[in-house]
């Protein structure tokens, strides 16, 4: 029995689209925190500091079951084009199982892709105040290092 050609596109498309169902994690964070003497006078650079700690930490993105909810329903109409009454039953019975299961290997795999170590760098900033900065690389950041933060990273201070 042959495939009629429709079917096999829109699976085809929604296997491959399948892959981007996962929103990859933030690459980079960065978490303000109030504090420190504000009372030295005022400062010009509100986004440059001193380097005060840094920490590798391993970051882990967990499988939240929507691949496996796709892959159900996409597996489910493909098996529901084959056979009749009984047979067409099963066959859409099989199809949301083995889509289910690939659905949810899909979606592991993206996230042990998106897992893995960062870097969290704790920044005393001119103005008084804390940041958390968190990245994947670390270019050379050591405690007492100026930084500057630009957008969600650190960038050496130019001096």
């Amino acid at each position: 029995m042959r495939m009629p050609a429709i079917p096999f596109i829109l699976l085809t498309s929604i296997v491959f689209g399948l892959s981007a169902c996962v929103a990859p994690p933030p690459r980079e964070r960065v978490v303000y925190h109030e504090g420190g003497d504000q009372s030295s006078g005022p400062r010009y650079c509100h986004t440059c500091g001193t380097v005060r700690d840094v920490d590798q930490v391993e970051i882990r993105q967990q499988n939240s079951g929507g691949g496996a909810v796709i892959g159900a329903i996409i597996g489910g109409l493909i098996g529901n084009q084959f056979g009749r009454g009984g047979g067409r039953a099963a066959a859409t019975a099989a199809g949301v199982i083995a889509g289910a299961a690939v659905g949810n290997a899909t979606e592991e795999n993206n996230a042990r892709l998106a897992s893995g170590y960062a870097w969290r760098f704790t920044v005393q900033l001119d103005d008084g105040r804390w940041a958390k900065v968190t990245q994947y690389d670390n270019p050379g950041f050591h405690p007492g290092d100026r930084v500057v933060v630009r957008g969600q990273h650190l960038e050496f201070m130019r001096r």
